[in-house]
């Protein structure tokens, strides 16, 4: 399924009419990576400005472990809320302006075809459930700052490199 989705009806209706739409491996287009599936459900729900976009949404994602450099593939999970405006009226065709400084007016809109594209807002939601450092698992051992051996795959012989602002507490530790 397409990430846009026309809401010509849905915009017709009164404030409150909702539609629900699944996604099952959407692909969202990224730039400089590849593709991402898109997985899950929303509720489009007509509201007084537009149309209201709720529901949880599953997207793949491609990562290097931050700990020993090798790269995986996670199902990132985000919960979207958005308002979308249309930019045409869907009764009479004419063009909606919004007032310069109107809050609103900056929310993400409805093109003049009343397509909704939720591409923009599903790369912005990826990107912020995108973790800092990911870990290809929780108890990644990394690589050894000497040699560079992988410790989740194999053990080197260099000597533990400690720490020495950490002795008093060793000590008390046993």
């Amino acid at each position: 399924m397409d990430l846009q989705i026309n809401v010509a009806e849905l915009l017709r209706e009164n404030v409150g009419a909702n539609r629900t739409v699944e996604f099952d491996a959407a692909v969202l287009e990224l730039e400089d990576q590849e593709p991402s599936q898109v997985n899950g459900k929303l509720v489009l729900t007509k509201t007084d400005k537009g149309i209201w976009a709720a529901g949880r949404l599953d997207v793949s994602a491609d990562h290097v472990c931050s700990r020993c450099l090798v790269p995986f593939s996670t199902q990132l999970h985000t919960e979207m809320a958005d308002v979308f405006l249309p930019k045409v009226d869907p009764f009479n065709g004419e063009k909606i302006r919004y007032e310069e400084g109107d809050a609103d007016a900056d929310i993400l809109g409805i093109d003049d075809h009343h397509v909704l594209n939720l591409s923009d807002a599903l790369r912005q939601y990826r990107q912020a459930a995108m973790p800092l450092a990911p870990l290809c698992k929780d108890d990644c051992e990394g690589l050894c700052p000497g040699c560079g051996v992988d410790w989740n795959v194999a053990t080197c012989e260099c000597e533990p490199n400690l720490d020495p602002r950490w002795n008093k507490l060793r000590e008390l530790l046993g």
